[in-house]
């Protein structure tokens, strides 16, 4: 059994709770009218491919969900780190991804814009609860156990064929 957060992990981490080393966000956000909005959100997503996640490098998971008759998007996700690193990776790292997805939000004003956290912390709210099975796992240790486990199982099948 994990056990639960103790008050000073689980205190907002500039509005979102934090477990651990792991961070969450939730934010309901207003979709543009029309074709701009929730139609153009479903073509974007239907293409499948969320590689810039991978780029980032500290994001465990991110849902999208088209909300109140197609006028609000509902964005949760978890993450490696506090609130304000995890933002300013996306708009180094992937910025034209991020506007691209977020285009069809009303008022999105660029994530390299200097008012873009302010717009972020404007639609977050809290969760009410969370759990995260590894707290203290981050994106990167998982992918080196992964690693390990992976080269130990070519050492463990070689040995059990005699190679």
């Amino acid at each position: 059994m994990t056990p639960a957060p103790t008050p000073e992990s689980n205190k907002p981490s500039r509005g979102g709770l934090r477990f651990g080393q792991i961070s969450e966000l939730t934010v309901i956000v207003p979709l543009k009218a029309g074709k701009d909005g929730a139609p153009r959100l479903r073509e974007i997503l239907a293409g499948g491919t969320f590689s810039g996640a991978d780029a980032v490098g500290t994001v465990h998971d991110m849902r999208f969900v088209i909300l109140d008759n197609d006028t609000k998007l509902l964005f949760a996700t978890t993450f490696d780190g506090d609130w304000d690193s995890y933002i300013t990776d996306f708009a180094t790292k992937i910025p034209d991804a991020m506007d691209f997805f977020f285009s069809v939000v009303e008022g999105w004003p660029g994530i390299r814009s200097s008012t873009v956290k302010d717009f972020i912390l404007s639609h977050q709210i809290a969760s009410t609860g969370w759990y995260v099975a590894y707290p203290n796992e981050t994106v990167a240790s998982i992918r080196g156990a992964l690693k390990v486990r992976d080269a130990l199982n070519v050492l463990f099948n070689a040995a059990s064929t005699g190679l």
